[in-house]
């Protein structure tokens, strides 16, 4: 139950002093003032059960509103932050298909919303001015449909050049044109093995890191060549090795999946370097790690790091700093009564009043005689070890 307490997302957007997100572990969209830390509102996503997590990859805001991306949700939610108000588009499983994810990113063109298919089966643009949806039938749509059942598309990193998206396959040698003033797509293959999960363009240069192979390739689009860096660490082998990838200086940055570690690989030399852990206050190595450009600089998440961080890099060193700090004892509770409200304990042994009393003694923030009315409803072995860390 710990984890419902823990702040999450895979993606948030700022609106003047407040950030707000689709939290993990629970159905909820939260709002948290930036200034003090708090959370000030928790809604619940109309249509699911509280219970229900990971519903939504990351948000967009466009105009008043705020565009939730499905994760494992299979209908684009849309809020706005002027009536408080859902609007909830349902997706046709027939265009997206019935997998466990949808979609892990989106880009924002004018009032449109293009959805960008992990498991689904094609693009969704989405119109937050009417709510409505269009099935992109295109050459992306017939990659995916061709790939085996157990296959992913099109991951969260993408480039924007001159009004073009590129976009890499995550099991395919390939990567995804889209120029979204004209909805034209086209597919450009690469020579290499593995398919791959970053992108960056650098002095005309795209770089992508493989998803299978430790491997980082050079492409030049207008001839086709690939130069290929595989000076790698000795225990960096393995499949699925990067999420992301930013450039700071002049400096690629990848981020690995269900690694501790970081790798920086110089454009001017080709010097690949083993950069130092990252831990959170427990002093466990963080992974899986999501990336977003802000106005404020390059910020990271990660699945298990509760805010956002800035991100820096100076002269071969790593430097992350909170955006905010959060009122951890205040959002606890917070949670608490949300969950308590929208009936998430309905059924359990302990009474909703009861368990309000417990999570209070717990945090410290209730009298420990409370446990000792309790204790025939809590247990024995709980009252105990309550004693023992008060």
């Amino acid at each position: 139950m710990n984890r419902l307490f823990t702040l999450r997302s895979l993606g948030y957007e700022e609106a003047g002093n407040d950030i707000w997100f689709a939290n993990l572990y629970f159905n909820g969209l939260v709002r948290v003032n930036k200034a003090t830390g708090r959370i000030e509102d928790i809604h619940k996503f109309p249509g699911h059960a509280v219970s229900r997590d990971w519903l939504y990859s990351t948000v967009y805001s466009v105009k008043d509103s705020l565009v939730f991306i499905p994760n494992t949700s299979g209908e684009i939610a849309a809020y706005s932050m002027e009536t408080g108000e859902f609007a909830l588009t349902p997706l046709d499983p027939a265009w997206i298909g019935k997998k466990k994810t949808y979609f892990a990113s989106a880009y924002r063109y004018k009032d449109y919303v293009y959805l960008f298919p992990l498991g689904a089966k094609c693009m969704v643009r989405y119109d937050a001015n009417d709510h409505s949806v269009k099935y992109l039938d295109n050459c992306i749509r017939e990659l995916l449909e061709a790939l085996p059942e157990t296959s992913y598309g099109l991951y969260q990193q993408f480039e924007v050049v001159e009004g073009k998206i590129y976009m890499p396959f995550l099991e395919k040698n390939a990567v995804a044109v889209f120029d979204p003033g004209d909805e034209s797509a086209e597919i450009r293959y690469l020579d290499i093995e593995g398919g791959c999960s970053t992108i960056n363009y650098i002095d005309g240069f795209f770089y992508l890191a493989s998803w299978n192979r430790p491997e980082i390739y050079r492409w030049n689009m207008e001839t086709g060549e690939i130069l290929t860096y595989k000076g790698f660490p000795e225990d960096t082998a393995g499949g699925k090795i990067f999420l992301y990838a930013c450039y700071m200086e002049e400096f690629l940055l990848f981020f690995p999946e269900q690694r501790e570690w970081m790798l920086s690989l110089s454009v001017k030399t080709g010097e690949m370097r083993r950069l130092k852990q990252i831990y959170n206050p427990e002093e466990e190595g963080k992974n899986t790690f999501f990336v977003k450009e802000t106005e404020e600089g390059i910020c990271i998440l990660a699945s298990d790091m509760e805010n956002p961080h800035l991100l820096s890099y100076e002269r071969g060193r790593i430097g992350m700093k909170p955006i905010c700090r959060l009122d951890r004892d205040y959002n606890q509770n917070r949670i608490c009564d949300y969950l308590l409200k929208e009936g998430y304990y309905n059924g359990c042994l302990e009474t909703e009043k009861g368990l309000k009393s417990f999570v209070e003694v717990i945090t410290g923030a209730g009298d420990i005689s409370q446990a000792e009315e309790k204790r025939p409803v809590w247990g024995e072995k709980t009252f105990r070890r309550l004693k023992e860390i008060r």
